[in-house]
């Protein structure tokens, strides 16, 4: 879990031969920090493009695989954004 209010932000990436989405963490401050990219769908998308609070994320439980996915690879990322970044 992060103590601070960190968002994450999707992108729509279709400048490939993929339909990407591009994750960012929004900081408090105002930083902008590139995530990852995932393959499109559309619910991720929805869900992710105002953004949506990252404890809010790692906590999710849904039906929906790609929304599992995200917050598998998040909860994967999260210990490097952690020591990289500072995020907590």
């Amino acid at each position: 879990m992060v103590k601070t209010n960190v968002l994450v932000i999707a992108v729509k990436n279709f400048k490939g031969r993929d339909k990407l989405i591009d994750y960012f963490l929004l900081l408090p401050d105002g930083e902008s920090i590139y995530a990852f990219s995932r393959k499109y769908t559309d619910n991720t998308y929805r869900m992710c493009r105002g953004g949506v609070r990252l404890n809010d994320l790692l906590t999710k439980k849904s039906h929906d695989t790609g929304i599992m996915n995200l917050v598998k690879r998040m909860k994967f990322m999260l210990p490097y954004l952690k020591e990289e970044y500072q995020v907590a």
